[in-house]
């Protein structure tokens, strides 16, 4: 019940009401309605007594990850789209898309996720239109085959147009999940998705319409900018404009401790994603074949990741509500049943990978050298499915407490210490060439999953609730010096405006 989660909370906690999103906006207004924050399934007694509590919290976490994770998949549509489109032109193109993929995830869109979380986004934007536009000869200085290498450079020269409509539609879907509106940007998505599918056939293949190669990057920016424009009419005549109280002084302040969270999150999450995308890299050093094979390995991974990953934002916002009001059985109780479903969705796509294997790779191209490869080198893939959901699910539980340093530690020494020197050993020295590229990743994958694993297990949830509530007291006493500040400097600017008017 509602009541039930309000009387949990700590005393002098903020309750947000409709009035609050009714009335003028602050920086320090809750963005979310009282309707928004409801846990009917959660009585006053933190004491649950029987295994009827763990199902229903486990169905609570799957029920609430769904949405997200169909929402995050239709998104990666937008890439499965073009690599499927490019890969039936030949697997030239298929390769060159794996390395200007590579690079915009590396170069731009992970600093671009970084940039909407916590600094400035125009730093960001700079930084990647002079590296994309200089890409050719980067990717060359880098030892790779002039034209695939041509081909990358004009697939992100293209797709620069549409990056800073990417990025401020990012902005903006974050906002709007703050305030718990999240089917919006899931409509813009699926309506964006499906004119992305238009555009690639179009301007691919459908004459006379047909650009060819450069179609796909094209018809990609243009959606980009379509959902852009789809989400601000959104915001600007049904919802999520009411808490916008303009600009304050107060928007200066906090940063922080917003950097202090956001950084290391950032690193958390960037630094497997790196590990994954540098790995088309080093694939491309063994030709063409090899390359292509590997943009649909990575694909592949990329979209069945999306499924744990939903699991992982449904558990990390439950543990640190559960946490934020101090019921630490539960929110323990939370963990545990959402690491379980970590190996259920785990176990799941690994099946997937094993039975479809032999006949996967035709999805993305008519290639039969590239099919072959990648059965081949799938079965690796799916070996670490299990480790590679506890790991993703395990990093959402440890940023729903705040530890996100641990966890970016935990990375960094994982994948760049263990696994990728694992996969160059074995891929270049053994040559095992792109299996062993992956059998890196899969160490690197199983020492993340086991070791936040273990980290779950030994965490002290009681000394984590009081580190949560200890942060809540210091921000609202520091919110409260800075209103009295702001209003301290109002009245002395209108005692001096009352002073020249006398």
């Amino acid at each position: 019940m509602a009541s039930a989660y309000a009387t949990s909370l700590p005393s002098d906690s903020v309750q947000p009401t409709q009035q609050n999103l009714t009335s003028p906006a602050s920086e320090s207004t809750p963005l979310l309605r009282s309707s928004d924050i409801i846990y009917e399934d959660i009585p006053l007694n933190d004491a649950p007594d029987d295994m009827t509590y763990d199902f229903k919290e486990a169905a609570f976490i799957f029920r609430k990850a769904v949405p997200i994770a169909l929402t995050y998949l239709i998104e990666f549509s937008l890439h499965i789209v073009s690599v499927i489109t490019l890969g039936h032109l030949g697997s030239v193109e298929l390769a060159s898309s794996a390395l200007a993929s590579m690079f915009a995830s590396v170069t731009g869109w992970s600093i671009a996720f970084g940039a909407a979380t916590a600094l400035d986004t125009l730093c960001s934007q700079a930084f990647t239109s002079v590296v994309w536009l200089n890409a050719e000869s980067i990717l060359i200085f880098l030892g790779q085959r002039e034209d695939l290498a041509r081909y990358a450079g004009l697939f992100l020269r293209c797709l620069l147009c549409g990056a800073p409509a990417f990025v401020m539609f990012e902005c903006l879907k974050k906002y709007l999940q703050a305030q718990g509106i999240v089917k919006a940007p899931t409509y813009v998505l699926v309506i964006a998705a499906t004119l992305n599918i238009c555009l690639n056939y179009l301007l691919v293949w459908y004459e006379p319409f047909s650009l060819g190669f450069i179609g796909a990057p094209i018809a990609t920016a243009t959606t980009y900018w379509f959902m852009l424009i789809l989400l601000i009419g959104y915001i600007r005549y049904f919802d999520g404009y009411q808490v916008w109280g303009g600009w304050t002084r107060q928007c200066l302040s906090g940063w922080g401790e917003v950097v202090m969270l956001a950084v290391p999150g950032i690193f958390m999450i960037c630094s497997e994603w790196w590990a994954f995308e540098l790995i088309a890299l080093a694939a491309g050093y063994f030709g063409e074949t090899a390359l292509a094979a590997q943009s649909v390995i990575l694909t592949t991974g990329s979209t069945l990741f999306q499924f744990p990953f939903g699991v992982a934002v449904s558990a990390s916002n439950r543990v640190g509500n559960l946490i934020g009001a101090g019921l630490v059985k539960r929110a323990q109780i939370s963990s545990r049943m959402a690491m379980i479903l970590a190996v259920i969705v785990g176990g799941t796509t690994m099946s997937l990978l094993l039975v479809c294997r032999h006949s996967w790779g035709y999805l993305f191209t008519g290639d039969k050298d590239v099919v072959e490869l990648v059965a081949s080198v799938l079965p690796m893939c799916a070996a670490f499915q299990i480790s590679d959901a506890l790991g993703t699910v395990g990093g959402g539980i440890i940023r729903g407490l705040g530890r996100q340093k641990i966890g970016a530690t935990l990375n960094i020494i994982a994948y760049y210490f263990i696994g990728l020197p694992f996969s160059l050993v074995t891929a270049f020295i053994f040559e095992w060439r792109l299996i062993g590229l992956w059998a890196g990743l899969m160490i690197g994958s199983m020492c993340v999953g086991a070791g936040e694993l273990i980290l779950i297990m030994k965490t002290n949830w009681g000394r984590e609730a009081e580190n949560v509530r200890i942060r809540f007291l210091a921000d609202n006493a520091k919110t409260r010096r800075n209103n009295e500040l702001n209003r301290e400097v109002g009245n002395g600017l209108n005692d001096g405006v009352e002073y020249g008017n006398a």
